[in-house]
């Protein structure tokens, strides 16, 4: 079929909709963990170190890993909801599909996402998705914030490593 010839119209979905709506995919806290852990794999990580910092309902679960890390802009393409067709060829090793468990995972267990990393040695980089800033703007735009205490959090080390 020839698409070119046919009218066209804009339906990009509301991204504060669509966002609440990845919350409710059904995960469970063990396997939001697990799937985030896959990714670990898939990066060739050697070592993945779970922290959970109890604050009632400001409580922090970190996941870290020492894989091939990610540079700024693969930090942003892996925090693109569906960022991977699933009919592209993959390795064996890749244990994605849909290119949405980072963040389905994520969003089913917090309202707010950050994925640091640091790749060969370079300097970290980290961006967050705010659920919170979705649902003011209903926008897909990510932010470039961190909390506080984790702004540090890879300075020590020397190769490669993220941090959720």
């Amino acid at each position: 079929m020839d698409y070119s010839t046919l009218p066209k119209a804009s339906a990009i979905p509301g991204a504060a909709a669509m966002i609440e709506t990845f919350r409710a995919i059904g995960y469970s806290l063990e396997t939001a963990v697990a799937d985030i852990i896959d990714n670990s794999i898939s990066a060739k990580a050697k070592n993945v170190y779970i922290n959970r910092v109890w604050k009632g309902g400001d409580s922090i679960i970190t996941i870290k890993d020492d894989g091939y890390g990610m540079s700024d802009k693969e930090i942003i393409q892996a925090m693109r909801p569906g960022a991977q067709n699933p009919l592209e060829e993959r390795s064996l090793t890749d244990l994605g599909r849909f290119g949405l468990g980072l963040k389905t995972a994520s969003f089913s267990q917090c309202r707010n996402l950050t994925v640091m990393s640091k790749k060969n040695g370079e300097e970290a980089s980290y961006w967050t998705w705010s659920l919170d800033y979705v649902a003011q703007t209903d926008k897909w735009e990510l932010i470039k914030w961190a909390p506080e205490e984790y702004l540090e959090a890879l300075d020590d080390i020397l190769n490669s490593a993220t941090l959720l």
